[in-house]
């Protein structure tokens, strides 16, 4: 089964450059969102192939008894505390999946399976590579899915970077971050500040500098006009519905759990092994800048107050 791809992309998030090849169209990829963060890098940080599994491609015979533990005991499952591998899939009896999964066999606890009835992905975290293999049934899905963010944020660990499930609003280059669980918020209450602009209101990548100081960057994850700039984290406020609006300073370890609870599944898409870097980089991003808890309801916040306790 020859490469075939018939589409390549190239996108420029948080400074650094992420490429992706597929042997179909990705409807996503066309929108405006997705077009602001195009780009002609051609040495990316990271890249992603995506290629049909055809069943008639098949010649290896299924894996025995033998080969599967050897499998799990050489490489990392990051589905493992959801769902054990599906071992009937054809897709393991291909050719070119077999040859990769030899390949990474020298340095496998450093590369992720994924192994379903219908997809199989194999990530590998030396070389900075994710390949998507998928079955004919399962095209449409991926061509006219939604692009999960994992497929850029997987290796951003290496590159001192986060990509966070929050809102960003810039104020003349000075961020403040809204930070809630789905539907707590974080897209009102940007909607709600005046005269800043907004970076994204779903996923934000925070790359940490030479000097040890962070930026913030707007990703194409976002319902408001895509904005690839950045911004210097300037305050983290925690979201609470409530009846009347209250800015309420509180610790880091509020802000540090917060994120550890909330990215929580992501953490089993990466190797054990860096699991203590993901938690140092966490650390370090929640102390540096105030956090603050913010109970507001639906219409209304106190866009001075937010202002006033952003880091000078």
């Amino acid at each position: 089964m020859a490469e075939r791809f018939i589409d390549s992309y190239s996108f420029q998030l948080a400074c650094s450059c992420f490429h992706v090849y597929s042997d179909l169209d990705i409807n996503c990829f066309h929108l405006h969102r997705f077009c602001a963060f195009f780009s002609d890098c051609d040495n990316p940080f990271s890249t992603v192939r995506y290629t049909l599994a055809e069943e008639t491609a098949s010649c290896e015979t299924p894996l025995s008894y033998a080969e599967q533990n050897k499998l799990l005991n050489t490489f990392d499952y990051p589905l493992e505390h959801f769902e054990v591998p599906s071992w009937n899939s054809h897709i393991l009896n291909i050719l070119p999946v077999r040859k990769l999964l030899e390949d990474c066999s020298d340095h496998g606890k450093l590369v992720t399976l994924e192994i379903r009835k219908e997809s199989l992905a194999v990530t590998d975290f030396l070389r900075h590579r994710m390949d998507v293999f998928y079955s004919v049934s399962n095209s449409r899905t991926i061509a006219e899915g939604r692009v999960d963010p994992l497929i850029f944020s997987t290796f951003l660990h290496d590159m001192n970077a986060l990509i966070v499930h929050s809102s960003c609003v810039d104020f003349d280059g000075k961020a403040v971050i809204f930070l809630a669980m789905d539907e707590g918020g974080k897209t009102t209450a940007a909607s709600l500040c005046e005269g800043g602009r907004v970076l994204a209101d779903d996923q934000i990548i925070f790359k940490k500098q030479d000097d040890d100081s962070w930026l913030v960057y707007g990703t194409p994850w976002t319902t408001f006009p895509p904005d690839p700039g950045h911004a210097v984290p300037a305050a983290f406020i925690l979201l609470e519905k409530a009846d009347e609006f209250s800015l309420t300073k509180v610790g880091s370890r509020e802000l540090l759990s917060f994120f550890w609870n909330e990215h929580y599944g992501a953490r089993f898409s990466i190797p054990r092994i860096y699991h203590t870097k993901l938690l140092d980089l966490y650390r370090d991003l929640s102390s540096s800048a105030p956090v603050y808890l913010m109970r507001f309801p639906k219409d209304y916040i106190d866009q001075d107050a937010i202002l006033k306790c952003m880091k000078p």
